[in-house]
């Protein structure tokens, strides 16, 4: 990678020049950047920091902003390859260097406009830049841009044919202005991680509740990997998955990605894994990349890898208040969370039956403390024994490679004191409680008070994934899963039916809507009222495959 220092003084060090060799020596010696091209401030020339590197440093010093341009202009028409452009000897960073030399595309560094960012937005106000917006970038930030510019060999003559048509008398952010509108620029976050070091964000990442999840160059390593950190609420949940996949055997190991590194403090916990570059089985699904027959027989490898190698580790007898503590405590306290932060909407989480697309329903509420009363029913639902079991295999953890025929599980629940049905309710809830859809917005829902009505919008997908759970049904049968439990499948619609009653709380938008967390709430209502019936109506075991009709029927 060549690098162009546009100058080695700036506002924020406006009589002192900062060495850019010294910067860049470690870069230099892993053989990150072979070129350097340093544009120092005419007016004080500094230390020559070409004989540092001879041949490979370039040093001049532009009297003014117009010859400036000019010679980045040559520069850029010089050279070859990836290109990382800085504004000043100030912004380069160790962090920067690493990742910014294993990116593909163009992309501008900007600050963290979320939590974690005050740092990089100080740093901006220090430096004394103007305001510059960016188009395309998605950010809603102004003025957050943080003096970094990489450029592959296709946009280098975009940037000189704008320096071009203004005979060079254009600003150099009036110049990436103008860039960010003809050509399409990536950006990259400057933050801190949870331990307070610098770092570079290619790309944020859902992955797990209360933790945040992104991409970044690993500077130890050298790869690139999935950062997840998290702190307060999250800390324990994290430090558990560390564990877990810390612990697992070669079998079991094999579906998971590598832990390349990781810290747990008593004020936050991180851990980096392998980054594998695939696209999970949801969005395979949903951009129409596969049929029903591939979508099934994916679900169903992930379903025998969990049977076979996942589930037999940490087997030991269930609990008597299995019920309560794994599914009708969690469904209470996320019903709680839910309330609190959603208080407008009091008459329908305080009711005693809502009106959900016509038909009246016992409201939560009211059948978790039925079925906590009902020695019958927790018979039913509790198991023999826990395994050890992933928590949270829905089809959005499941990263398929297509060429290999391989797949990977991710984000992990962690935890050894679930039974096997727990994890079948996750494949359940993508592909009978259509929560894949629900999740990326095919809904609509409205609300008023103890009446809730939502719609599916895309008949075709409910079709689709109807189909996929009829293989998966047709396959579960097939291989005995449930063999010498006549209510397995009880168990599997019980931890179906929590999972929709208690994912609300991760999907609050606050925007007087919230159709995504009110239709979970919705298909979660049919559900437990579904299973209910069928618990306090049966006098003998159950066929587990009999579904009552609910309203996903009738989309």
């Amino acid at each position: 990678m060549e690098v162009i220092v546009r100058n080695t003084i700036c506002p924020r060090h406006p009589d002192t020049h900062i060495c850019v060799v010294d910067r860049m020596r470690e870069a230099v010696l892993n053989g990150l950047i072979n070129r350097i091209t340093i544009l120092s401030e005419g007016k004080e020339t500094g230390t020559c920091e070409c004989t540092s590197w001879p041949g490979m440093v370039k040093q001049t010093s532009p009297v003014d902003e117009e010859e400036r341009s000019r010679t980045l202009a040559e520069a850029l028409k010089c050279g070859v390859g990836n290109v990382l452009i800085f504004d000043c000897s100030c912004n380069i960073r160790p962090e920067v260097l690493h990742t910014f030399a294993n990116l593909t595309t163009a992309t501008v560094l900007m600050a963290d406009p979320v939590d974690g960012g005050k740092p990089a937005k100080a740093t901006v106000s220090q430096e004394g830049r103007p305001s510059l917006q960016l188009e395309g970038l998605g950010t809603a930030s102004a003025g957050n841009y943080l003096g970094a510019l990489l450029l592959t060999s296709a946009e280098r003559p975009d940037l000189c044919a704008i320096l071009e048509e203004s005979d060079f008398l254009i600003s150099w952010h009036g110049a990436l202005g103008l860039l960010s509108r003809r050509i399409r620029l990536r950006s990259a976050v400057f933050s801190r991680d949870i331990h307070g070091s610098e770092t570079v964000i290619e790309h944020r990442l859902a992955g797990g509740s209360y933790a945040r999840t992104y991409l970044r160059m690993h500077a130890a390593s050298g790869r690139r990997t999935v950062r997840k950190e998290a702190m307060g609420v999250g800390r324990g949940k994290l430090t558990e998955e560390i564990r877990w996949l810390r612990g697992l055997e070669g079998p079991a190991s094999r579906y998971f990605p590598e832990v390349v590194d990781h810290r747990i403090e008593p004020y936050g916990v991180s851990m980096d894994l392998s980054y594998h570059h695939l696209p999970t089985l949801r969005r395979l699904i949903l951009s129409g990349e596969i049929d029903e027959a591939e979508a099934a027989r994916w679900a169903c490898r992930v379903l025998a890898a969990l049977k076979h190698d996942i589930h037999p580790g940490g087997q030991r007898p269930a609990p008597g208040d299995y019920v309560w503590r794994t599914h009708l405590r969690r469904i209470e306290e996320r019903l709680a969370e839910t309330a609190s932060a959603l208080p407008e909407r009091q008459a329908l989480w305080s009711a005693e039956k809502v009106r959900v697309n016509g038909v009246w329903l016992r409201n939560v509420h009211d059948l978790v403390t039925a079925l906590t009363h009902d020695q019958k029913a927790l018979r039913i639902l509790t198991p023999s024994h826990l395994v050890r079991t992933h928590g949270d295999p829905h089809f959005d953890n499941i990263l398929i490679d297509r060429n290999s025929y391989r797949f990977f599980l991710i984000d992990p629940r962690g935890n050894d004191g679930y039974d096997v049905a727990y994890d079948l309710g996750k494949i359940w809830h993508s592909v009978n409680s259509m929560y894949d859809l629900i999740h990326d917005g095919h809904v609509r829902v409205e609300a008023q008070g103890d009446e809730l009505n939502y719609t599916l919008t895309s008949p075709r997908m409910v079709a689709f994934y109807r189909r996929v759970r009829e293989r998966i049904r047709s396959w579960l049968t097939a291989t005995g899963w449930g063999q010498g439990d006549p209510y397995w499948m009880l168990k599997v619609r019980l931890a179906e039916a929590a999972h929709m009653c208690s994912v609300m709380p991760f999907h609050i938008a606050r925007d007087q809507k919230d159709t995504v967390a009110l239709a979970c709430y919705a298909r979660g209502l049919e559900l437990i009222n579904s299973l209910y019936a069928d618990l306090t109506s049966a006098p003998a075991p159950l066929d587990p495959w009999t579904d009552r009709k609910d309203a996903a029927e009738c989309v």
